[in-house]
């Protein structure tokens, strides 16, 4: 079992466990949550994460205008969140600078929104003894070093793509091509997993890895899976706007694929109806 991944229900009754000691020893009654996220620059699909927190704050404030309720037996503590968000401009030595300004400020939480700099910003959070909580971090190297004030609540990309692979091995496809960023640790980790569990079930896996969004690149790399005749099912672990592209591509070169699926964009709305 993976150490410190857990779910919203425990996550939240620790949290709330907490909160009560903390309200209790100190009087404290608004706790500050820093977030990270990638706001502007290439890595935004992301940040749609903050709007979890946005949407969850906005409940709590209306349903409970004078703080949420701790009963205790002598007392009643009540609480409310303030969210500080940062813009990392999809840079990590930003990113790491942002958490540091939010450490300096004295928030109570760090809030991952950014899992391909999740690694460093876990180690950051513990060593300055905040609780890190992450919501779309899948990597498991992130989890596995245990740190105490770590947690994360995404599922594991090892548990994610053995059912995709069984659906390609039920419609026929002997081999797949699995695409994916090289310098993106939450996509590269990601595909990864999907190459494991496609050897798994028997799959032929056709493995590029790239590491730029720049049109050539994106058209070499379909290129290569056009080429190969063999390779009937598509992965793709790519930002959503290199995902459209690849889709376009592939539409262009009339390459007969039986099944396709992304990481990144399918999910959302806006990107559906820009890809028709």
């Amino acid at each position: 079992m993976l150490s410190r991944m857990v779910g919203w229900p425990l996550l939240f009754l620790s949290l709330l466990l907490s909160l009560a000691l903390l309200s209790a020893a100190g009087g404290k009654s608004l706790f500050k949550v820093g977030i990270v996220s990638s706001v502007t620059g290439e890595l935004t699909d992301w940040h749609e994460s903050v709007e979890g927190w946005e949407v969850y704050k906005s409940k709590l404030d209306k349903e409970y205008p004078l703080g949420f309720p701790i009963i205790g037996n002598d007392a009643t503590y009540r609480f409310s969140f303030e969210l500080n968000i940062r813009d990392d401009e999809s840079n990590l030595q930003k990113h790491e600078a942002a958490v540091a300004d939010l450490i300096s400020e004295g928030v109570d939480f760090i809030a991952n929104a950014q899992p391909n700099f999740a690694m460093e910003e876990a180690l950051q959070s513990n060593k300055a003894n905040l609780i890190n909580i992450h919501g779309v971090t899948s990597n498991t190297a992130v989890f596995e070093r245990a740190l105490p004030n770590v947690f994360g609540l995404a599922q594991p990309m090892e548990r994610f793509f053995p059912e995709p692979m069984k659906a390609f091995k039920d419609a026929n496809v002997d081999k797949v091509a699995i695409v994916y960023r090289g310098d993106l640790t939450e996509l590269r980790v990601a595909c990864k997993a999907a190459v494991q569990a496609a050897e798994a079930k028997g799959l032929s896996v056709q493995e590029i890895s790239y590491t730029s969004s720049d049109p050539e690149v994106l058209y070499g790399v379909t290129r290569q899976v056009n080429l190969s005749s063999s390779t009937l099912g598509l992965v793709g672990c790519t930002l959503s706007a290199e995902a459209h592209q690849f889709l376009n591509k592939i539409h262009e070169m009339r390459k007969p694929l039986k099944g396709i699926m992304f990481t990144n964009g399918p999910a959302n709305h806006t990107w559906l109806e820009e890809v028709g």
